[in-house]
């Protein structure tokens, strides 16, 4: 086997682990976000958003592009390793700090009742967050996807799932969240410290220190950029509209992130260190980017018009009638969920081959818009804030390309060509699910019904167009691929012919 296909088949099965993780982590946070959205009021998860809010921010400079450094390097060193958990663990002690001493003056510039108590507890979490950093990335590096996948679901489904929803149903109203995000970052690093080993002994090189630096400075620049874009809708939410407002908004935004999420984690988790390794061929890194581009179409605009159309159902059923509200944020922030997608299969690539600085840049302009989108929407409600999130969206996903087309030898002309069979798939998905929704709405009055009918003669659709017709509705690439991915997998193993011998 050449190293080249060996690597593409370490990336695929890869991206297949990761895949699964993340849709078992999703079904688990769906399952959790309906239970608990009916133990706990929407005032108190905005309460505890903004306490995320400003945990999510502050891991910016907590990490420093740390780990994302330490999966590009092409030579990597145990001074690196040693330097890298220093960094980690002293900033994670100066974040706690600070953001403890820090509470009472956030609580009173958002007006948020019991704010102050949350964000010294949550605080907790940089100092267990210090300990994972360094294992996860080599994780990452050696591309241990399996590992990584079980790691993050088990901490995800005990720690957050078990212990929320228990606390929840115990009547703890925001303290059941509070102390879930807790053991979900306790059991992880747990678990990261015990499956991968790393040196543990304080100690700054000063030249590793510069080479993390240089790669995780413009890494860390882009973060903030991507944080404002990725929490100023809440911000703006959270200091106009208040608390009760945030908890509507927050869950709009969490189901639309979801797929995203799975996708681009998914992606990054897997591409990200493969394109690392052959970062200096354009033909290869172009040739990856379009293909992945092709599959993030192929999946995200039929699932964009599916959660359009059954978005009320979608509500009504995983969060119950007191929610209604979040229906038309969600839909309005489901359009736009191919450019949600699609852009991380750019930022992917722009990191691989170390344009972090250029990425920078970019990811400021995106902030900068959410944050004045979400300011003028604001003054229409929430259904504003998700049109200016949404056009912000757009703008972001053309710059990210525009990026991706310096980089490597594709051309617009080639993205463009990639989302044809996923614009082709969704269209038909779109009638079919139209036409399915029509008619239960009009005979059935259950809302999980018609959910089910729909969304299962939808998926239905989906496969068999995909199966029976993929020359129309996938690309040879694609083809190929879930080839390589799904149905050689499933195929039995032959078994090799025998002979008798002979006797002379």
């Amino acid at each position: 086997m050449t190293k080249e296909k060996k690597l593409t088949d370490r990336t695929l099965a890869g991206f297949l682990w990761t895949i699964t993780g993340s849709g078992i982590q999703v079904s688990l946070k769906i399952g959790v976000l309906a239970i608990m959205a009916r133990l706990i009021s929407p005032k108190e998860f905005g309460v505890v958003g903004m306490a995320v809010i400003a945990i999510e921010f502050s891991k910016m400079f907590t990490q420093m592009g740390v780990g994302p450094a330490i999966v590009q390097r092409k030579e990597l060193e145990d001074r690196h390793l040693a330097t890298g958990f220093t960094m980690s663990l002293l900033m994670g002690l100066c974040f706690a700090t600070t953001l403890f001493l820090g509470a009472p003056m956030l609580a009173t510039f958002f007006r948020m009742e019991g704010l102050q108590e949350v964000l010294r507890t949550v605080s907790l979490i940089f100092l267990i967050d210090s300990f994972t950093l360094v294992g996860q990335a080599l994780l990452q590096r050696a591309m241990k996807f399996k590992v990584i996948a079980g790691i993050d679901v088990a901490s995800y489904a005990i720690g957050y799932g078990i212990v929320g929803i228990t606390l929840g149903y115990l009547g703890y109203g925001k303290w059941a969240l509070v102390t879930a995000l807790l053991s979900q970052s306790l059991l992880h690093a747990i678990l990261v410290v015990i499956i991968q080993p790393y040196p543990k002994t304080p100690k700054l090189d000063r030249n590793a220190f510069k080479e993390l630096l240089h790669f995780g400075g413009g890494f860390t620049l882009a973060r903030i950029g991507n944080y404002i874009a990725l929490q100023g809708d809440n911000l703006v939410i959270g200091r106009m509209l208040g608390a009760a407002a945030l908890g509507i908004y927050g869950r709009a935004y969490q189901f639309m992130v979801m797929p995203a999420a799975l996708f681009g984690t998914a992606l990054d988790q897997s591409l990200f260190p493969a394109m690392a390794k052959v970062q200096d061929d354009k033909q290869r890194l172009g040739k990856a980017f379009l293909t992945g581009v092709g599959f993030i179409a192929l999946a995200g605009i039929p699932l964009s018009v599916l959660l359009v159309f059954l978005a009320p159902e979608i509500v009504l059923v995983l969060l119950g009638p007191k929610w209604v509200g979040v229906t038309l944020p969600f839909q309005i922030l489901a359009s736009g969920l191919l450019f949600r997608m699609s852009y991380k299969m750019s930022d992917t690539l722009v990191r691989a081959t170390g344009a972090v600085y250029k990425r920078a840049w970019r990811q400021l302009i995106y902030g900068v818009m959410v944050v004045l989108g979400s300011y003028i929407g604001q003054f229409w409600g929430l259904y504003g804030v998700a049109w200016g999130v949404a056009i912000a969206l757009i703008v972001n996903f053309l710059l990210m390309a525009q990026l991706s087309v310096q980089l490597t030898d594709v051309r617009w002309s080639d993205i463009a060509k990639a989302h044809y069979h996923g614009l082709l798939l969704g269209a038909t998905t779109g009638m079919t699910t139209l036409i399915l929704l029509t008619l239960c709405r009009e005979n059935i009055d259950s809302a999980l019904a018609v959910l089910l009918i729909t969304g299962i003669g939808a998926g239905a659709q989906i496969l068999l167009s995909t199966y029976f017709f993929p020359g129309i509705f996938m690309r040879p690439d694609q083809q190929e691929l879930v080839q390589k991915l799904i149905l050689k997998r499933f195929k039995p193993a032959s078994t090799p012919k025998t002979t008798n011998p002979t006797h002379g």
